[in-house]
């Protein structure tokens, strides 16, 4: 299948995609709820930890494999 820091590469970019996505629809999108964007701006920025995480986590990965 792959290595495992590249599964964590892969998965920060999937997690960066979605916090991406979610600032979008709050720049752009018409919020149809009574709580506005709020939702998808605090799912955008669990999204973006989970990215750094991940990200952090492939470089660790990546210089224990020298």
């Amino acid at each position: 299948m792959g290595e495992e820091s590249d599964l964590y590469m892969i998965s920060s970019g999937v997690s960066f995609l979605a916090f991406l996505v979610a600032i979008y629809y709050c720049f752009t999108g018409d919020p149809k709820s009574e709580y506005g964007i709020y939702p998808i701006l605090i799912l955008g920025l669990f999204s973006l930890a989970k990215s750094i995480e991940t990200y952090e986590k492939y470089t660790y990965k990546l210089k224990t494999n020298r």
